[in-house]
């Protein structure tokens, strides 16, 4: 158990300054660019922090795990939302890109009915996760297209464009062996308590996988960095819906278990919906929005 908890420790720190970098990154490659730092993040942090997620539900299947791998991603999107976002928010209140929330947030919701869909007859077939995979590629390939002349900032960095890609490649590496070494270290201590495959996925995995989002999250929140935050969560979101759940299907069809499309796909469906109600109101996440979030992640656990 003392080697463990080590390892926790280990895990956390490469998830602090990895987070920073990742800020960092962003930030200067947004004005290198002349993008709007949420774009950069929605792609950039949404992928980057979503690649826990792939592998873990890859290898969940490899292992013929697949509670694993669909907890991983429902219960990832949901801690990504109101325990990630809501974490940010009780930092600093968030201010609210309107057109990004309409665009990028919209796909997330439909990202989330879309994951139901091909979920429903009680499996993701390797047809079902290139539809999904397809369906991400295409959002994307339209959505830079749409980038407009309003979208654009001032390059005022002082930094070149390779320092700024350094420093994203470096704490997407720390990012997820972070979290892997957290993961690792809190599924053995979960097993060793007796925890089931399912309930396994839903927490310890799911918010082992959504650290590298919220280190990234609340390094930007101490630094009032609303863009990237929304884009990152959004993006991670987007892409946990899509490319992840896509990329364990094609390793073999995930069966997805009478629990998840009672009780936890409609939760994340849920959650989605309140979160962007939240977001859309007044434009900003205030803290009594990010504790109401908080609240509603600590009530779905105590059902």
């Amino acid at each position: 158990m003392l080697m463990e908890m080590l390892f926790l420790v280990a895990g956390c720190a490469l998830l602090f300054y990895g987070g920073n970098w990742l800020v960092d990154g962003i930030a200067g490659l947004a004005n290198r660019l002349r993008v709007s730092p949420i774009v950069v993040a929605f792609v950039v942090m949404g992928f980057g922090t979503s690649a826990p997620e792939l592998f873990v539900a890859a290898d969940a299947m490899m292992a013929n795990k697949p509670d694993i791998a669909v907890g991983n991603i429902v219960g990832s999107n949901v801690a990504n939302l109101l325990l990630v976002l809501a974490l940010a928010g009780l930092i600093a209140p968030l201010t609210i890109d309107r057109d990004v929330l309409r665009i990028d947030g919209s796909a997330m919701l439909v990202g989330a009915l879309l994951f139901w869909t091909t979920a429903y007859d009680g499996s993701v077939s390797r047809l079902d996760a290139l539809l999904l995979v397809m369906a991400m590629l295409t959002y994307l390939t339209l959505r830079w297209r749409s980038l407009e002349v309003r979208d654009e900032v001032p390059a005022t960095s002082e930094k070149g464009l390779f320092p700024c890609l350094a420093k994203c490649g470096l704490a997407l590496v720390a990012l997820p062996v972070g979290a892997h070494v957290f993961i690792d270290a809190a599924v053995e201590i979960a097993g060793m308590l007796g925890a089931s495959d399912a309930v396994i996925g839903l927490t310890v995995v799911a918010i082992g996988t959504s650290l590298p989002e919220m280190a990234a999250c609340v390094a930007a929140a101490l630094r009032q960095k609303s863009g990237v935050i929304l884009g990152g969560i959004l993006g991670s979101n987007v892409f946990n819906g899509s490319l992840v759940i896509g990329g364990a299907a094609f390793v073999a069809p995930v069966a997805v278990a009478q629990s998840f499309l009672d009780f936890w796909i409609p939760v994340m469906i849920i959650a989605t919906t309140v979160s962007l109600f939240f977001l859309r109101t007044g434009f900003t996440l205030s803290r009594r929005e990010a504790s109401v979030m908080l609240a509603s992640y600590a009530a779905i656990f105590a059902i």
